[in-house]
């Protein structure tokens, strides 16, 4: 299949269970951006914008991710092109913006990766708005951290997606561009340290506590291409409450111990 041929509502489910919608086996939840809204800017206001950045940034890139591994699980595409465009397309159905790649090589024998584009009508930067009014740099930050695992899982390999304008700092449109972490500069430090902090955290990330400090994001992506992840090992639940089991099940297994429950 292309791309564009990925219909998210032919396998969004609702009511599989009273009370739970699923798209294949990743129980779905409908919210309201305004009440989104409302929480992003408490948090911002609670912690400051350094660490406000970093939380939906990690939101992004484990909502991502996750709807990557369920992707390349499930559906055959025709060619990588295909594949790797569907995140922009699925980023697009759910609503969160309407996403335009204009760029795009790799070579993933190589590492080679660079994919270009454009979003428009951001959720993330209407909210900022709202809220604070245009800022003088990107918002896009759960947005910026969906790309960045998409595009990681594909490539297998560590990349990072940054903005270079924002339709929360006033501009037009959104631009963005993704490539490897070690291709950026000084600009990308702190989005780099989130990642790191992501899989590593004992607080956000429990079930991805074997992993180790000293392995931090790098050995996450090397994790990803020599087991079963968690994550594939629960898509092939038959529902949500097996979802649950299978994630548990598929960490045991890795950490030899049960794991923690959150």
């Amino acid at each position: 299949m292309r791309a564009s041929d990925f219909d998210l509502e032919e396998d969004l489910k609702y009511g599989t269970e009273p009370g739970v919608n699923t798209f294949r086996n990743d129980r779905m939840m409908i919210l309201n951006a305004d009440a989104f809204g409302l929480l992003r800017q408490q948090i911002l206001n609670e912690f400051g914008e350094e660490k406000a950045y970093k939380f939906f940034f990690r939101f992004g890139f484990q909502s991502g991710y996750s709807d990557f591994l369920q992707i390349n699980t499930n559906y055959e595409f025709e060619s990588d092109d295909e594949l790797l465009k569907a995140g922009p397309k699925i980023h697009t159905d759910k609503g969160m913006v309407s996403a335009s790649p204009t760029e795009l090589e790799y070579d993933r024998e190589s590492g080679d990766f660079l994919f270009k584009g454009t979003w428009k009508n951001s959720y993330e930067a209407q909210q900022h708005i709202i809220y604070n009014g245009e800022s003088d740099q990107p918002v896009c930050w759960s947005l910026m951290g969906y790309a960045s695992a998409w595009c990681s899982g594909f490539i297998e390999r560590p990349v990072l997606g940054l903005e270079s304008k924002c339709e929360g700092a006033g501009d037009d449109v959104c631009e963005w561009e993704i490539k490897p972490i070690t291709e950026w500069g000084s600009e990308a430090d702190p989005f780099i340290l989130a990642l790191e902090d992501l899989f590593v955290g004992e607080e956000l990330m429990k079930y991805y506590s074997y992993i180790g400090e000293r392995e931090g994001f790098s050995g996450k992506m090397e994790l990803a291409k020599q087991t079963n992840l968690p994550e594939v090992k629960a898509s092939t639940a038959s529902g949500h409450k097996e979802n649950v089991e299978k994630f548990r099940e598929a960490i045991e297994d890795i950490l030899g111990e049960k794991p923690p429950e959150l």
